[in-house]
């Protein structure tokens, strides 16, 4: 487990000090996809570079299965590194290495017999479909197998903790979707706990178990993403979650309702089956729905009309199928 305790980051700068981090309590456990989701600036990549100690912290404590990081002797500290994979953005590999090389690289410096080498590289190749890329240069690759190689080469230690500082953000759509397909078989099929620092909702909603939300070196909520997402509290996460358009949307006037849909509910036809039900027409105004391992998750503003029966029986029939809703948008 991953466990941040009170930590804080400080810069000093020409104009004074500057709180990257403030206060961070954090429990990550063994085996989950965990997001940190914020704004530029927010603190994010901060965090995460120290959770490795990339960046130490200026208090707090950072433990991992038991052992405080910044207490450790410097041997001590690079044996457990070694549980800590990372991929970064613009997926930093060495232009003068091939990608089997790349990949090699943390196994020579871990001092890691030829044989066992090669054997983990070839292993390394096929989980992430390269293997017909091995000789091939970085200046040879697409953006998505440099990140491939990037992945490949994290996984070389066999580490028991996989950090993303906004590891597809520099990709195209189908791309991302991949390198998230294939983060997700890492966590299944190796355990791997992954941390993925981004500030794309999609990426979230696509591979994560739990997410926390950061604004302005804090953070303001965390939970678990069907929680976090159907229910958010801060005033931040709901600007990324829910988006504007729900704030904005003009009507007659007529009553809305904001529909929660947290996961309980599949492919039932909600709103076509109210209208009939009920013989109340119904408007949509917005529908933001997301499917999450066959779950719906997400938001729907509907207008229903002013006549409070017709109202009552609207409420009536989406707490008979188990929809939450709120009258306060």
């Amino acid at each position: 487990m991953i466990e941040l305790k009170n930590l804080c980051k400080e810069y000093a700068t020409n104009d004074g000090t500057l709180v990257a981090l403030k206060d961070i309590n954090l429990k990550i456990e063994d085996g989950s996809i965990y997001g940190i989701i914020g704004l530029s600036g927010a603190g994010k990549s901060t965090l995460v570079r120290c959770i490795n100690l990339l960046e130490r912290p200026t208090s707090g404590d950072v433990i991992i299965n038991g052992e405080e990081l910044t207490k450790v002797k410097k041997k001590r500290l690079l044996e457990l590194r070694r549980d800590i994979g990372m991929i970064f953005q613009n997926f930093n590999l060495l232009e003068q290495r091939t990608v089997e090389a790349n990949i090699r690289f943390p196994l020579e410096l871990a001092k890691e017999p030829k044989d066992n080498a090669n054997k983990r590289i070839k292993e390394l190749l096929k989980i992430v479909g390269l293997e017909d890329k091995a000789n091939a240069y970085p200046s040879q690759l697409s953006g998505g197998q440099k990140q491939r190689v990037a992945i490949a080469r994290a996984l070389a230690t066999n580490p028991k903790y996989l950090l993303c500082d906004e590891a597809t953000s520099a990709l195209d759509p189908n791309t991302t979707t991949a390198i998230l397909d294939l983060l997700k078989n890492i966590n299944h099929d190796l355990g791997i706990t992954i941390v993925i620092i981004t500030h794309e909702m999609r990426v979230v909603e696509s591979i994560c178990t739990h997410v926390a939300v950061i604004d302005k070196s804090q953070i303001v909520e965390s939970g678990s993403v069907s929680e976090v997402f159907s229910f958010p509290r801060s005033q931040i996460a709901k600007e990324l979650i829910i988006p504007n358009l729900i704030r904005s949307i003009k009507s007659s006037g007529n009553n809305k309702l904001r529909l929660v849909f947290d996961g309980k509910i599949t492919d039932k036809p909600i709103i076509s089956g109210l209208a009939i039900e009920c013989g109340v027409a119904v408007n949509i105004l917005f529908a933001d729905t997301k499917n999450i391992d066959g779950k719906i998750y997400g938001h729907m503003v509907i207008e229903v009309p002013l006549d409070s029966s017709q109202c009552e029986k609207v409420k009536d029939y989406l707490n008979t199928h188990n929809v939450i809703f709120k009258e306060e948008i």
